[in-house]
């Protein structure tokens, strides 16, 4: 494929949009490609992550002073002449040279962000296949081929051993700092360290082997680069090999962030039409081309093929092969498949538990419980919440929602998924409640989300409480609420006090909680439904 083409084409790379393109290999296409009038405006969630960043930089600017420079490669290289110690901001841009290998992206064909870091490559031949350290194209040869990237830069410091020596002693040379407002180091940000080092290389004549991460806990963590230069060689060539496809590359449901995308409408409606066999559950990069090698490329191809052959097949595995045939069926006829009908516990008291955290402020600050009693032959339900209005008084809304949890000893504590457990865990332990406690209300959860992973097999997108309730009919009165808008709502509230972002918040947590309830109770009905319309599953 030639590349240099493909750069001349679509311009400059941008390292953000390679960032992009590793957490999603269709965004970075559309964003460029797509019709900007199917954009949605960015997610509040996001917005508010943005501030939290420029706070986070300004605050490591105050602690560890440094010369600012504005973008472009003359400021940079006056201030790394003159010996500064730290340079803070700009941006770099520089010509990356690689050499042509067909296997390249093969080799990369699959990867996907959550396995990027159990790559190991070899860091002497990453020096040799990345090269063009200081070279110009014709050094090279018909077989290298080379692209234009720039990249913002977030801080730059001056190599330690040469802190403190008389300036122009020796030739300055600097390792990249990024700063994030995550919690721990990330894959992604240690390839924009990578790539970094490799502009910084084009520029200094010799590429870091080290550079920084410094996170939400302010701390410095030192990241060794030469693992991941391979690796974001790699993903720029296939990047560039996208830019030259008529389509958008297709998008796995099972690695997806779609949630806080701005293009997530526009794939939805590109989705319905075309049902790739990518957004199947269980579908994810590694197990897709196994399916194509075997001649599976659609929904209904491998809804109709024998369940043998597919079993058959290398890698796949029994056990998945058949999860994905009954994904495809329900898939195929909209109708759920039955595996099994286990009963659901029966009781006078059910609660329904559901919990909104804040990662900004490490908090969980609402511990919603829906508790519904059978009342003469109807069910009448009540919505508690148990409400941290400060991060401080998280302890207090846990032993008001332990109090409220023993009123009802005997009922059952249904969730979906376990961020309830762990989260019930870490808050008996910070706060010091007796072990026995803990361990008694535990045995009473009953997580849906594993229910349903036994029972039933749903024709659905993602097995998420949101798309099961809404498929079941259920609709949340604030329509575009989300996990993420709760957590912007509360830190809303933090910042200005307004009781809206609260009633907010406590709006979609009770719904959370009803959405379980209309979810176990047609868990409830499923040996009858089974019976009377939608098929059953002898696994």
């Amino acid at each position: 494929m030639e590349f240099r083409v493909a750069a001349a084409q679509q311009g400059s790379v941008d390292a953000e949009e390679l960032l992009a393109f590793f957490r999603c290999r269709r965004l970075p296409y559309l964003d460029r490609f797509g019709p900007q009038e199917a954009k949605l405006p960015p997610e509040n969630l996001l917005e508010q992550w943005r501030r939290d960043r420029q706070a986070l930089q300004a605050a490591v600017l105050e602690r560890f002073p440094g010369e600012q420079v504005t973008p472009g490669n003359g400021a940079l290289l006056a201030a790394m002449a003159a010996g500064a110690e730290r340079i803070y901001g700009g941006q770099i841009l520089a010509e990356l040279f690689w050499q042509l290998d067909s296997s390249s992206t093969e080799e990369l064909a699959g990867l996907e962000p959550d396995v990027g870091a159990s790559l190991e490559p070899d860091p002497d031949q990453a020096a040799e296949d990345w090269g063009g350290v200081g070279k110009t194209p014709w050094e090279f040869g018909p077989e290298f081929r080379s692209v234009w990237v720039s990249s913002s830069l977030d801080l730059l410091i001056r190599d330690p051993a040469l802190v403190g020596r008389r300036r122009h002693a020796v030739q300055p040379s600097y390792w990249p700092v990024h700063i994030r407002i995550g919690k721990r180091p990330k894959p992604e940000y240690e390839l924009l360290l990578a790539l970094q080092a490799e502009l910084l290389g084009s520029l200094q004549g010799q590429v870091p082997k080290r550079g920084f991460l410094i996170l939400k806990d302010g701390k410095w963590h030192p990241v060794h680069l030469s693992r991941r230069r391979v690796q974001v060689r790699r993903l720029l060539q296939e990047y560039l090999g996208t830019l030259n496809q008529p389509e958008p590359p297709q998008v796995f449901m099972a690695r997806s962030r779609c949630h806080l995308c701005h293009w997530r409408e526009h794939c939805r409606q590109l989705n319905a039409v075309a049902q790739p066999l990518t957004l199947l559950p269980g579908v994810t990069g590694s197990r897709y081309p196994l399916l194509q090698e075997a001649g599976i490329d659609s929904i209904e191809a491998l809804a109709n093929a024998q369940l043998e052959m597919l079993q058959a097949i290398p890698k796949l595995g029994a056990g998945v092969a058949l999860q994905l045939q009954l994904q495809a069926r329900a898939t195929l006829s909209r109708r759920p498949l039955w595996i099994q009908s286990p009963p659901l516990p029966t009781t006078p008291v059910e609660l329904y538990f559901d919990i909104e955290a804040d990662p900004r402020h490490n908090v969980a600050y609402l511990l919603g419980l829906l508790v519904v009693e059978q009342a003469e032959g109807t069910k009448v339900a009540n919505y508690h919440g148990c409400l941290a209005a400060d991060p401080r008084e998280e302890g207090q809304a846990w032993e008001q929602f332990l109090q409220l949890a023993q009123r009802y000893p005997d009922a059952p504590i249904y969730h979906f998924h376990g961020f309830e457990v762990q989260t019930c865990r870490r808050l008996g332990e910070q706060y010091r409640t007796d072990p026995r406690q803990v361990r008694q209300l535990l045995q009473r959860f009953v997580d849906l989300h594993a229910w349903v992973q036994r029972s039933v097999v749903l024709p659905i997108e993602s097995y998420s409480l949101k798309n099961i309730a809404r498929w079941l009919g259920f609709e949340w009165r604030l329509p575009d609420a989300n996990g993420a808008q709760s957590i912007y709502w509360y830190s809303q509230w933090l910042e200005t006090r307004e009781r809206r972002y609260l009633e907010h918040s406590l709006i979609y947590n009770e719904d959370d909680c009803r959405a379980t309830h209309r979810l176990k109770d047609w868990l409830s009905q499923g040996e009858v439904l089974q019976q009377a319309v939608f098929p059953t599953v002898n696994v």
